[in-house]
């Protein structure tokens, strides 16, 4: 989609972006650094990355582990934020599930998906679309590829979704975003693409002028 150019102002100067990291990648990942980089840029604003305790582990002895249960890093991401201040969520992955938890505790503005891992890989069965509902009234923006083996295009558009949940579909994208050779897509566009879908999103809600 086309990027608008003007430069975006929020318009509530408390507003606060706040970034959540997936799983087995934290925020030195080439993806969230050239996600974070782009979408800045874009928005005339900083983001501030969120790094679970879990992963500065791994990052500072190298060892991979898994998180520990999604419980304990909602309670842990909770206990770091101002239930007060107005923010904006955005997660990638795993941090997608933690911040519609938060909707029932924060005053978040609006929530945005980077890959909403709906069930584990060919696990369908083990859905999680309780986190889907915990978002309650927030609005909230999935932008998911077409090829994402934790939520492809046909068994998510199977499911009754809440009335808040907006998907926007990226053709051959898969949970990293990397996209087939064939759509003829580089990296720096699907960027600019995935930053152009959240600037549409949050200018809709009036979340920025």
């Amino acid at each position: 989609m086309d990027i608008p150019c003007h430069r975006a102002t929020f318009s509530n100067d408390m507003m606060k972006l706040y970034l959540l990291h997936g799983s087995g990648a934290g925020h030195q990942s080439d993806f969230l650094t050239r996600f974070k980089a782009c979408l800045e840029a874009d928005l005339n604003i900083q983001i501030e990355p969120i790094t679970l305790e879990y992963m500065k582990d791994m990052e500072h002895t190298g060892t991979k582990r898994p998180p520990p249960r999604l419980p304990k890093l909602v309670e842990e991401v909770a206990a770091s934020l101002d239930r007060n201040e107005p923010m904006i969520l955005l997660g990638k992955s795993m941090g997608s599930r933690i911040i519609a938890e938060l909707c029932q505790t924060h005053n978040v503005k609006a929530c945005i998906a980077l890959g909403f891992p709906f069930y584990p890989a060919k696990k369908p069965e083990k859905h999680r679309l309780i986190n889907l509902a915990s978002s309650e009234n927030v609005p909230y923006l999935i932008l998911q590829g077409t090829r994402d083996a934790l939520g492809d295009r046909v068994w998510v558009s199977q499911q009754q979704l809440p009335s808040n949940i907006d998907i926007q579909w990226i053709e051959g994208a898969d949970h990293d975003f990397h996209v087939l050779k064939r759509y003829n897509k580089s990296p720096d566009q699907v960027m600019e693409c995935l930053s152009g879908h959240i600037k549409a999103f949050l200018t809709g809600l009036k979340l920025i002028l």
